[in-house]
């Protein structure tokens, strides 16, 4: 897992040599401080060179002055580093997350991914910045602080090395709690993120049944499990900050006790005791970003943990190593012996056999349950088949590379997703770089223009979440025009009219056959007035294929379709 991490450094490899060189020369100055005041107090005041002493603090004040600068600068590209770490892994995890199948979307939170991606991220990129800064140079400094502790007095040095290594001890056994409470956290929070944005996407369903306190009562039953959980890092928290604190304190009164009996036995001067305390005060100002480090540590690979995990799911269904392109294809459509299921033991489409030769027109038609969207999903390769193959213009689509494959299919289903944006956009969609000509044209195939002129700016109107400012019939239109635009040999029409009213139905039913006018049409129908006029009728039953033919012909056989149009 750091190895993954540090990954992410390569391409900033000159701004961490930087950060790391610049904090280490800040580092280097402050070393300078308490050795130019002993040299005050030890030389200069006892000779009364009032000239010398004004010499050293001027350059003392410029030392400061460098400090500020170098601290400003190398402070600056290191956040600007760690955004952009973090800006990396935030792109890499969105894209293996668009990149995985179906079925890994079936079984996790799109609250739960929304975390991943926004919070836990927001932890790793500090901890980017703070990982070479911090960890290298607090322990430089620490170091180069008990070295010349230690010449100065060795006493005394030893002294304080042996109360640093039980405080280390103490902080190494305070991060196992850490590190368990932070993950804890995070997984709590995805839980609460996940149901504010399920509640929040079902608002219009939340007030319809006038449920807002019961919806706020489970968003706040997450909402404290979350703080509850947090009680357990609060505690190591504030153990941890409150026991540095007398730490400190206890080094103080050790380095008084202690050197106040050197100076009395004449084994260490006062300037030399002076000095030592700012000695101290300057290691215990590394000590104390070391350890706050854990703290960030622990919280930042929390996150990255997460990250991680999701990082390292296989993606399911992937192109084969010599995937063809998907191009100028007749439209020819083969299942054979074709089974797949959801789970185990669940099989929805069993042993299927069916041909579709380019420019037919085929619907199926069964009960709820049956296998019909689940056949358009193994068309597209949303997820693959557990027995048999499907072939397009007799190639398994195995063997096409699926961005290539899915241009080459449109798809128009009975829930509409609509982005936030304006209607050109919506459209244009299929083609980013289709012009408004050719926009209108398609909005125009789909009978969309003339609502479309209506609204305020026309086709850049915005049409809010979802598409939550124009009506059903309207956002049916805009997705036909979608699949104009994309101008695909397959169309797919997956219960495309079965939520809107009569009216409306037969209005966009004229829209949908001219969309499937010279194209293989694959109409995946509950209501059978949309299926008259298909070149076969295949009835589902079961995830088998039972009954085959012409509207005519089926209803001739007095069978399953028969029982179907009589209901």
């Amino acid at each position: 897992m750091l190895k993954t991490f540090f990954k992410y450094y390569k391409p900033y490899k000159l701004a961490v040599a930087g950060i790391v060189f610049g904090s280490l020369a800040a580092a280097a100055m402050e070393l300078l401080f308490p050795a130019l005041v002993r040299q005050i107090l030890n030389v200069e005041l006892p000779q009364n060179n009032v000239a010398q002493v004004m010499r050293l603090a001027a350059l003392l004040c410029g030392l400061y002055l460098g400090n500020l600068l170098l601290q400003y600068v190398f402070s600056y590209w290191g956040y600007l580093m760690s955004a952009r770490i973090e800006n990396d892994m935030r792109r890499d995890l969105f894209s293996h997350i668009q990149n995985m199948s179906f079925r890994f979307f079936d079984s996790v939170k799109t609250g739960q991914l929304l975390s991943r991606i926004t919070g836990d991220l927001g932890e790793i990129g500090e901890l980017a910045f703070r990982a070479p800064a911090d960890v290298i140079v607090c322990l430089l400094s620490m170091l180069g602080t008990m070295a010349i502790m230690m010449w100065m007095n060795l006493y005394l040095g030893v002294l304080v090395t042996v109360l640093l290594l039980g405080k280390t001890v103490h902080t190494i056994y305070l991060n196992g709690r850490m590190k368990a409470a932070y993950f804890a956290n995070r997984v709590k929070q995805g839980e609460m993120t996940a149901r504010a944005e399920e509640s929040l996407s079902g608002i219009r369903l939340v007030k319809a049944f006038a449920a807002e306190e019961e919806n706020l009562s489970g968003f706040m039953r997450k909402a404290d499990a979350y703080v509850a959980v947090r009680k357990a890092s609060f505690k190591v928290r504030a153990y941890f900050i409150s026991s540095m604190g007398f730490f400190t304190n206890f080094i103080n009164v050790a380095i008084l006790v202690g050197g106040t009996l050197l100076i009395s036995r004449g084994e260490m001067l006062f300037s030399d005791l002076v000095a030592f305390f700012l000695y101290v005060g300057i290691f215990i100002k590394p000590l104390m970003r070391l350890l706050a480090f854990t703290e960030l540590y622990q919280r930042g690979m929390a996150g990255f943990q997460r990250f991680y995990e999701i990082m390292r799911q296989p993606e399911e269904i992937t192109d084969r190593p010599n995937a063809i392109e998907c191009k100028n294809i007749r439209g020819r459509i083969a299942f054979e012996n074709l089974t797949f299921g959801y789970g185990e033991g669940r099989e929805v489409i069993k042993n299927l056999n069916l041909t579709i030769e380019p420019g037919e027109t085929v619907a199926f038609v069964g009960a709820t349950g049956a296998g019909k969207t689940t056949l358009a999903n193994l068309l597209l390769r949303f997820y693959e088949p557990r027995q048999g193959r499907v072939l397009l213009d007799d190639v398994d689509i195995a063997d096409y590379t699926q961005k290539s494959l899915r241009r080459q299919i449109g798809l128009v289903q009975q829930d509409v997703f609509l982005f936030s944006d304006s209607v050109k956009y919506n459209i244009a969609y299929a083609d980013p770089d289709a012009g408004d000509a050719q926009i209108e044209a398609a909005a125009k195939s789909a009978a969309a223009d003339e609502f479309i002129e209506s609204l305020p700016d026309k086709y850049m109107t915005e049409i809010g979440e979802r598409g939550v400012k124009l009506s059903g019939g309207q956002k049916q239109r805009i997705a036909i025009a979608r699949v104009f635009l994309k101008n695909p040999p397959i169309v797919v029409l997956d219960e495309a009219t079965s939520a809107l009213d009569n009216k409306t139905e037969k209005q966009i039913q004229r829209e949908l056959d001219k969309l499937a006018a010279g194209r293989t049409t694959l109409i995946i129908a509950h209501r059978l007035s949309t299926v008259s006029r298909a070149d076969k009728i295949v009835v589902l039953k079961n995830g088998r294929m039972v009954e085959c033919g012409t509207q005519a012909e089926l209803l001739a056989k007095q069978g399953a379709y028969y029982e179907l149009y009589h209901q």
